[in-house]
């Protein structure tokens, strides 16, 4: 048992050190956050306690409070696309702030605690969920009609119909599909959302779904790669971004933002 201990204590050290190493050697570039859902403080106590990808909308509030108080920017998709290609110079106080999935917190929470302290962010939706109305308690899913751009919001694709497992061990529908199925899922998201940039669901992305968001200009893709800023050397249509998990205490929130 003490060995086993000692073999789980020096894991975990190593663990740490690289999560330190690689953002402290990254630091120059730009922060791209990933958040998922905000829900209520009593919804997130009684239903999601343990979910890392559903914050409580005190925990985010302060952090976007934090934003605000320090004059952080926080820039669109177009400020990102004039970063990566040489044409806007980095503040040095940027940050990019994006959601993934498009569930209805985003306008019914994130979006007045944006206008609360003048921020912008990113939805990435995804599609098919565009005609789902109930999902999970506090996690229904915008529609169309909500897809309204403005200073403080914008709305891109996170695909059609990819968000989805696949059988194996750690395998996703995009890993199962040839290049005219993925084609065929950009081809409808398409229809329903704006395409100009894309995040892929779970992060995950391959050579084939590359080369269609290529092959259909789509200017920025997004994956994740915890613990590292984008920057102007990364794979255009796999952008890094660091996952937002619900127990983040502020002072990681502030290590990760400066």
């Amino acid at each position: 048992m003490l060995c086993l201990l000692v073999f789980c204590l020096c894991i975990f050290l190593l663990w740490g050190i690289k999560i330190v190493v690689t953002h402290e050697l990254g630091k120059d570039g730009l922060p791209v956050l990933g958040y998922h859902a905000v829900v209520r403080d009593d919804v997130k106590e009684t239903y999601y306690a343990n979910d890392t990808y559903v914050m409580s909308e005190s925990k985010f509030k302060e952090q976007m409070k934090y934003l605000h108080d320090n004059n952080y920017k926080t820039l669109t998709m177009d400020e990102v696309y004039d970063y990566y290609y040489g044409d806007f110079k980095l503040e040095k106080k940027v940050v990019v702030l994006t959601f993934d999935d498009g569930y209805k917190n985003f306008e019914e929470i994130v979006k007045p605690i944006l206008e609360t302290y003048d921020l912008h962010a990113t939805c990435f939706v995804i599609g098919e969920k565009l005609e789902t109305t109930k999902h999970r308690i506090g996690l229904d899913y915008l529609q169309s009609e909500d897809l309204a751009n403005d200073s403080h919001v914008a709305y891109y694709s996170h695909s059609y119909g990819l968000h989805h497992k696949a059988s194996g061990l750690d395998r996703k529908k995009v890993d199962t599909m040839n290049k005219d199925a993925i084609q065929k899922d950009f081809d409808k998201s398409k229809n329903v959302l704006d395409s100009t940039y894309f995040a892929f669901p779970y992060g995950r992305s391959n050579e084939k779904a590359e080369s269609v968001l290529k092959e259909n200009n789509v200017l920025l893709g997004f994956g994740y790669n915890q613990n590292r800023n984008m920057k102007r050397l990364d794979n255009v249509y796999l952008l890094p971004r660091y996952l937002m998990f619900s127990q983040m205490p502020l002072w990681y929130f502030k290590w990760i933002v400066e």
